[in-house]
């Protein structure tokens, strides 16, 4: 993109925007790596720094949610996890073409048959305590990772090992196409590595009151749902090819700045008391990207945000009810008046540009606008218009609560509230912050709850497997079947019959209506153009920001 305007915007598809945002070229990377590739080399010759690009200054980043808990692996929080980038490291990390680089592993190999991954560790990396890397901070990791709520992750892992110091062996149930994808850091950074003495200190209050990781950025202060403030590791020498830069980072400190309204985000990026929105509201988009010294950009982002039941409570566990809610929605009304032509109709559940998506003109049908079909599916569950204007059954009226965490979704979720109220559903929205909605969906308090779902690959439908109930399977649902699917779409080393049994389980999740996809929504980050090198993933936005710095 050109900066020579300092008023710009730049609307970029997923795969544009893993170019280089900034004024300098690309570093050639190495050549696509497949899964049972032999040997990864750490390094690769790196670009000489620019002028601009020497190390200092401070980026104050806008976030609505604050983190809750930077153990990886805890939880699927957006925040959390976004912060894990900049904090850890992992044995590999994807670049942004996808392919996979190493990281805290130099090297790696595989049996034969694919069944036993031989990963060598790098011999120079410490933790932000100065304590040495070593393999038994993996094993130990990973042996935790097992009972977290994330676990899915790791469901085709039969074993694993340190022979020594620099050595991890993991053996697996049998031959896949998922174990490096779920392993890397790009998966959610759940696979990244924290200082296994540090945890055994802390117990559960690791990744609460402290943090101690490898990453370019070591945490400094933390005042809940405030602010979060990160300070430049200055040892740090990864050296990964998915940058540029080998480190340590440029920026001496990155803060995280808790805002949950949206007019308030934008405000004070008018003022310049902030240096970054990676939450700008649609509705701000024209009014910023006017502004002189800031730049706008926007570009598609894997996701399905929907809105899906707790198939605990008895009004849900009826088919009828949740496909009439499907049908009962016009999606284009979202999209354009609350997201402002910066979000796409669900048209299926999973986003198109995913990998086993079904063809649309499959999945449309499933939510097509169909006010007379929803009024009729709920006839025949015995609901009947009674006072209020509201449908009535056995004396009670069809009324359920919907909790939402943000902004957005509360506003989101109002023009939902009204589609339904004209069929005589009532639906009430709930907001509450992160840490509230997170305990109290995991405690099924909820009649249904609003999700962003934002994704890498079309295996996050473990969200719905039975083993991730409570988190992040905060919708109670459990179906043996779709669990099947699942178990199959882990274990195949068919990748035509991976990418079929993803398109089945899209069906399955339309067929039994387990969410209402609302619409596919697009990243939209506002910066000052004094940060430059911003290089955006389509998934997890800033990333490891390892080329980013600050102008003057």
């Amino acid at each position: 993109m050109d900066h020579r305007d300092s008023r710009s915007f730049s609307a970029m598809s997923g795969k544009q925007a893993a170019m280089q945002i900034s004024r300098r070229s690309l570093v050639t990377t190495a050549g696509k790596l497949g899964l049972l590739a032999a040997v990864f080399p750490t390094a690769l010759s790196r670009v000489q720094m620019s002028a601009a690009q020497t190390p200092g200054g401070e980026i104050t980043i806008m976030r609505a949610l604050d983190a809750l808990s930077l153990h990886p692996g805890v939880n699927a929080g957006l925040s959390d996890i976004a912060t894990n980038f900049l904090v850890y490291d992992a044995l590999v990390i994807k670049d942004f073409e996808g392919n996979v680089q190493p990281a805290l592993a130099e090297s790696w190999e595989t049996s034969e048959d694919g069944t036993v991954w031989t990963f060598h560790l790098r011999q120079d990396i410490t933790f932000h305590s100065g304590e040495p890397f070593t393999s038994a901070h993996v094993v130990d990791h990973f042996t935790r990772w097992l009972e977290m709520p994330t676990a899915s992750k790791l469901a085709t892992l039969d074993s694993f090992e340190a022979p020594d110091d620099y050595t991890v062996v993991f053996t697996l149930k049998g031959p896949n196409l998922v174990f490096l994808n779920n392993i890397s850091q790009t998966e959610w950074a759940y696979a990244s590595i924290p200082n296994m003495n540090k945890v055994a200190e802390l117990g559960d209050d690791y990744g609460v009151v402290e943090v101690d990781g490898t990453g370019p950025y070591i945490l400094e202060e933390w005042v809940k749902d405030d602010h979060m403030t990160l300070i430049r590791n200055e040892n740090y020498r990864l050296g990964t090819p998915v940058y540029e830069n080998a480190g340590p980072a440029f920026p001496e400190r990155v803060t995280f700045q808790v805002v949950p309204e949206a007019a308030t985000r934008t405000n004070l990026m008018e003022t310049g008391d902030a240096d970054m929105n990676i939450d700008t509201a649609p509705r701000d988009v024209e009014r910023v990207s006017s502004l002189p010294g800031m730049t706008v950009d926007s570009f598609s982002r894997i996701s399905s945000n929907n809105i899906g039941f707790n198939f605990q409570k008895p009004l849900f566990q009826d088919k009828n009810v949740r496909q009439a809610i499907n049908k009962a929605l016009r999606r284009d009304e979202i999209t354009q008046f609350i997201m402002m032509g910066q979000a796409d109709p669900a048209e299926g559940y999973l986003h198109p540009e995913v990998q086993g998506a079904l063809p649309r003109e499959e999945t449309a049908p499933y939510l097509a606008y169909d006010p007379d079909a929803a009024k009729q599916l709920l006839a025949d569950s015995g609901w009947a218009m009674g006072d209020g204007d509201l449908l009535h059954k056995d004396g009670n009226p069809l009324s359920f609560t919907t909790y939402v965490s943000t902004e957005e979704a509360e506003q989101i979720c109002q023009v939902v509230q009204a589609q339904l109220k004209e069929i005589g559903v009532d639906m009430q929205v709930r907001r509450l912050d992160s840490a509230a909605f997170s305990e109290a969906t995991q405690a099924g308090e909820h009649d249904a709850r609003f999700t962003p779902m934002i994704y890498t690959t079309a295996d996050h439908m473990y969200f719905y497997e039975t083993k991730a109930i409570p988190s992040p399977n905060n919708l109670f649902y459990s179906n043996p079947a779709f669990d099947e699917l699942f178990a199959k779409s882990q274990s195949t080393v068919d990748q035509a019959e991976q990418l079929q049994i993803f398109g089945e389980m899209e069906k399955f999740v339309l067929e039994e209506a387990i969410v209402v996809p609302i619409q596919h929504v697009r990243w939209i980050f506002t910066r000052d153009e004094r940060v430059q090198g911003m290089r955006y993933h389509n998934i997890h936005g800033v990333y490891k920001m390892m080329d980013t710095y600050v102008e003057g």
